[in-house]
C-alpha cells in the first residue's frame, strides 16, 4: 500500500517548485531547455518535467513560442502587481536614483535581497554610462557577485554571512576557481571597508561601489550601487560613496510605508 505524502514531502516539493520559479525568472528572454533547468536545479529530469506541468497548469510557467523552452508565466506578473503597492521600493526611490545618475553621470542600480540572491529592480543610466553593461531590471544574481549584493551580505549577522557566502560560492562553482577567488577577494575587501566595493573583480575594467538600505527594524533589504570604468570611478570613490549613502538614507526614511520585514 502506498503511503500518504508527509508534511515534509509536501514542504520539500514546495521548496523545489519555488526554486524552479527563481530559475525561470533568471532567463525571461530566452527561457530554459528542460535538460538545462534540471541540471541547474540539481533535480531529476522527470521531477522537473512533472513540476513544470503543474506550473504550466497554474500559469506560473509558459512555453516560449516556437521553442521547447520554458519561462516565467503570467500568474507571476499578476501576483507581482498585487504585491507592488506594499513592496515596490523602486517607486519610492525613483527620484533619488534619477538624481544620483544625473549628478554622477554613471549607471545607478537599486537591488533588493531575495534570500541568497539580489534582484535588480531599477536601473538609471547617466550620460557616461556603460551602454553595454548587461545587468538590467529583473537580473538575479548571487549576493556575492555584485557590489550592491555584497553591501547587503556584510550587513547581516556574521553566521548568516558565512552561510550565504558558502551558498553563493557553490552556485558559481562551474565558473571556475578564478571566479570564486575574485568573489572571496571582493567580499573580504568590502567587509573590511564596510561597504560593497568591486575593484574590477568580476569584469575587467569595471568597478562598482554599493551601500546597504535597511528596513525600519534594521534588516538589510536593498542596496544602492553605482558602476563605472575603474579608471573613472577610483579617483571619485570617496565622493561617490558619500553621495550613495546620502541617497540611501533618503530611501530608508520612506521604507516605513512598505511591508519589508524587520
Amino acid at each position: 500500500m502506498s503511503r500518504a505524502p508527509s508534511t515534509t514531502d509536501g514542504a520539500r516539493s514546495l521548496h523545489r517548485a519555488i526554486g524552479l520559479l527563481r530559475l525561470l525568472s533568471m532567463r525571461t528572454a530566452t527561457g530554459w531547455r528542460l535538460s538545462d533547468l534540471a541540471q541547474e536545479a540539481a533535480l531529476e529530469h522527470s521531477t522537473v518535467h512533472r513540476m513544470l506541468g503543474c506550473l504550466l497548469d497554474e500559469g506560473l510557467a509558459v512555453r516560449v513560442p516556437g521553442t521547447r523552452r520554458y519561462a516565467i508565466g503570467p500568474l507571476a506578473y499578476e501576483l507581482g502587481v498585487a504585491a507592488a503597492p506594499h513592496f515596490a521600493i523602486e517607486r519610492l526611490a525613483a527620484s533619488a536614483l534619477a538624481r544620483l545618475a544625473a549628478e554622477t553621470r554613471d549607471i545607478v542600480f537599486l537591488n533588493v535581497r531575495s534570500g541568497a540572491e539580489s534582484v535588480c529592480v531599477a536601473r538609471f543610466d547617466g550620460r557616461k554610462a556603460l551602454k553595454a553593461y548587461t545587468v538590467d531590471v529583473g537580473t538575479r544574481r548571487p549576493l556575492s557577485l555584485s557590489a550592491g549584493g555584497v553591501a547587503m551580505l556584510i550587513a547581516l549577522p556574521r553566521a548568516e554571512q558565512a552561510r550565504l557566502e558558502a551558498l553563493n560560492l557553490q552556485a558559481i562553482v562551474r565558473r571556475g576557481e578564478a571566479r570564486q577567488t575574485a568573489v572571496r577577494r571582493m567580499v573580504q575587501r568590502s567587509r573590511r571597508l564596510g561597504y560593497g566595493f568591486n575593484q574590477e573583480d568580476i569584469i575587467p575594467g569595471i568597478a562598482a561601489i554599493g551601500v546597504v538600505i535597511r528596513a525600519p527594524g534594521g534588516a538589510p533589504v536593498a542596496s544602492l550601487s553605482l558602476a563605472a570604468t575603474g579608471t573613472d570611478l577610483m579617483p571619485r570613490q570617496t565622493r561617490l560613496l558619500a553621495q550613495l549613502r546620502r541617497q540611501a538614507e533618503a530611501i530608508e526614511a520612506q521604507l516605513g510605508t512598505l511591508r519589508y520585514p524587520g
